[in-house]
């Protein structure tokens, strides 16, 4: 059985390029820690503050 889950973020609206790197240092730890990441979603519709993880 897989569990999938799902880390929402509320984040600065003038601070989407620190989340950026945060998320690209996170793709690269989740995987080395076993957990198969399905990827980092940052606002682009609707709510310009909330972002999302899933992982596995």
């Amino acid at each position: 059985m897989t569990i999938t889950c799902f880390i929402r973020y509320e984040i600065d609206p003038f601070g989407k390029t620190a989340f950026e790197e945060y998320a690209r240092n996170w793709g690269q730890a989740i995987p080395r820690c076993g957990a198969d990441l399905i990827g980092y979603f940052a606002p682009h519709e609707g709510s310009a503050t909330t972002a999302y993880a899933a992982y596995n």
